[in-house]
């Protein structure tokens, strides 16, 4: 190496040296301030991204569905004199913040350590501004708990594709679903008639189709000193939660961002959550009606076997609550072949009949795909759109004229749902689909090749049993009824437990496979209805809840008037109805409601807060003092 080669180098490296100084310097004497009581997320992202890069709005999206107030920071803004304040848990994202200089490397690290909180992902900083990889691992290590891309000694090899795999002790931190997870050497998912999972156990994530799934994650060194999450084979880590100084690390070796641009936006919702609600513990506008958990039952009839099963499915008392989402496809054939074993709604009173009993029942009647059902589900994609429409519109002609109501629901046949069929569905004024893409959350706006869909616009992701999609696989893999009826049940108490909603699909004939199942499911449903902590939703029903929710202006910020409070505003358009807030009790003591109307109740972890019909809404959130008592201790009082 030449001596011009190494003065240069030296200058590089002072240069590099004072520009973290100086980083750490600004810090300390503008931005050093112990944290604040958190008030919001921060997407940290480079000066030079857009705000509507997809990458961003797939960020963005994430927070307000799973409900939480996040704002975009610049990384000058992070740097500049000053600072930006410590009353925001900072989320630095993947894809989009590659690279990083060395002071905003250092800042970060500064800043957690004074006292704040850091979401970490995948390949955020793994780069210099030249996108020059550091020689021996990732200048971010000491943030995210262990060594990672380590380019000297994999080079290439550092990224691999690995399947995942949960520490049992993650899966009610994570609220993973019934169903997506796997026992190692087991052909069936994970259920409430298995003995629970061990703290230490590996649970495979699964999925419909792909059987356990793999990621593209960064090889890791070294011992991970805090809270494991997730980890692939020897030991990797993939997700975990530490502490260093005074402030907290969340490290998730998955590329979140890149993963919901391609349809499986199920971790970043899963992580969000997680960092938001539980690490930092931040207000959360629920994204249920009053907070209230919720099932959505999608029958797809799409052919003439179907009318027999229904028969059966009534016996067992599924007309005794509701309401439903039932799509048909109403043509006289199932093949292109003209097998006649289509449904001919438009010539089979018996089946018309059904159609105005399920409207008058409230149930929502939707369109399943075209007039010919594996036609359209397998063709849809590799034919042009001038062949595809008309098989839809005369689908949704013939179910409109049966039931006597617009349709306002879609899904497609075998989930086969490109792009354009989300737009044109939109532009007919349908704003719901479901889909076999996201499996396992709850709806969500859609992203398909890096590009979303409407904005008011709902995918419904199905929530599947395992790699089985329907009930029909289920009983051709030999599962016993007993574990497809403690599914069933584990999914109801699920969505009541945790506030959600999740999707089931079933052909009529398939779930009358499985008839003890269903009648339990049937009666264990009942028993939360009554205790009005589940309710079942079609799918548009939501969507028009989902849609008003979009509009809620609110945030939180220091009160002024009370040392330690916080003040939170709310205001919509219209009117807050239904609208609810979940206040961890860990944190807030009891609100007090300042403006506008709102019912305020507990469960022992959260503060629910209802509002009622007004348009604005304002509380003080003074801190907690004391540890709240769990509901038991509570009754127990005397």
């Amino acid at each position: 190496m030449t001596s011009a080669v190494l003065l240069r180098l030296g200058r590089g490296l002072v240069l590099a040296g004072l520009l973290a100084w100086a980083a750490i310097w600004a810090w300390q004497q503008w931005g050093g301030q112990q944290a604040r009581p958190l008030t919001h997320l921060a997407l940290l992202v480079p000066d030079d991204v857009d705000t509507d890069d997809p990458t961003v709005l797939a960020w963005k999206d994430a927070a307000i569905e799973t409900g939480f107030s996040m704002e975009l920071v610049r990384a000058s803004a992070l740097l500049r004199p000053g600072g930006y304040p410590l009353d925001a848990a900072l989320v630095v994202p993947d894809t989009v913040h590659r690279q990083m200089n060395r002071a905003l490397v250092a800042h970060l690290e500064e800043r957690v350590r004074a006292g704040a909180k850091l979401m970490l992902v995948h390949d955020a900083g793994v780069t210099d501004m030249d996108g020059n990889y550091h020689s021996v691992q990732s200048r971010l290590s000491t943030l995210a708990g262990v060594g990672y891309a380590l380019f000297e000694k994999l080079g290439p090899g550092m990224l691999s594709e690995q399947v995942a795999w949960v520490d049992g002790a993650a899966v009610p931190l994570l609220r993973l679903p019934p169903g997506k997870l796997m026992r190692e050497g087991s052909e069936s998912p994970l259920v409430s008639t298995q003995p629970a999972p061990k703290a230490d156990e590996e649970l495979a994530v699964v999925s419909y189709n792909y059987g356990r799934l793999r990621y593209p994650v960064f090889a890791t060194s070294g011992t991970f000193e805090g809270q494991r999450l997730m980890h692939f084979e020897g030991g990797g880590l993939l997700a975990g939660v530490h502490t260093l100084g005074q402030g907290q690390v969340l490290f998730v070796n998955l590329p979140l961002g890149y993963l919901k641009l391609r349809t499986d936006g199920f971790f970043l919702h899963s992580f969000l959550r997680y960092f938001a609600q539980d690490v930092v513990q931040l207000p959360q506008l629920s994204a249920m009606p009053e907070a209230r958990g919720a099932l959505i039952m999608n029958w797809h009839i799409d052919s003439a076997k179907a009318g027999p099963a229904m028969e059966k499915l009534e016996a067992l008392g599924i007309f005794e609550q509701g309401p439903y989402s039932v799509h048909l496809t109403a043509g006289p054939d199932v093949d292109v072949e003209g097998d006649g074993d289509g449904m001919d709604l438009d010539n089979n009173p018996r089946m018309q009949a059904w159609v105005r009993r399920f409207a008058a029942r409230g149930d929502e009647l939707g369109s399943h795909g075209g007039w010919i059902h594996n036609a359209f589900g397998q063709r849809v994609d590799k034919q042009p759109q001038a062949l595809s429409i008309p098989l839809i519109e005369k689908n949704v002609a013939s179910v409109q004229a049966a039931s006597g109501k617009p349709v306002r629901e879609y899904s497609a046949p075998v989930g086969n749902h490109p792009a354009w069929v989300t737009r044109w569905l939109r532009d007919k004024g349908i704003r719901t689909y479901y889909s076999t893409g996201d499996i396992g959350m709850a709806p969500t706006r859609s992203y398909q090749r890096e590009k979303r869909g409407p904005a008011d616009t709902w995918a419904f992701p199905v929530l599947s049993y395992g790699t089985y999609g329907t009930f029909e696989d289920a009983q051709v893999a030999k599962q016993s009824e007993r574990d497809i009826a403690a599914w069933l049940i584990d999914v109801a108490d699920f969505c009541a437990q945790y506030r959600t909603v999740r999707l089931v699909y079933f052909h009529p004939p398939g779930i009358a496979m499985f008839p003890q199942a269903f009648k339990e499911w049937m009666q264990h449903t009942a028993r939360l209805l009554k205790k009005k902590t589940l309710r079942w939703i079609t799918m548009v029903q939501y969507a028009d809840f989902a849609n008003q929710r979009l509009r809620v202006q609110w945030s939180t910020m220091s009160d002024a008037q009370m040392a330690g409070a916080q003040r939170l505003s709310a205001s919509h358009p219209e009117s807050l109805a239904q609208m609810a807030w979940l206040l961890p009790m860990q944190r807030y003591a009891r609100p007090v409601l300042l403006e506008g109307t709102a019912q305020i109740d507990d469960d022992g972890h959260y503060w629910r807060v209802v509002a009622g019909d007004s348009a604005t809404l304002s509380m003080r959130l003074p801190a907690q003092t004391t540890q709240p008592l769990s509901v038991s201790a509570k009754e127990s009082q005397p």
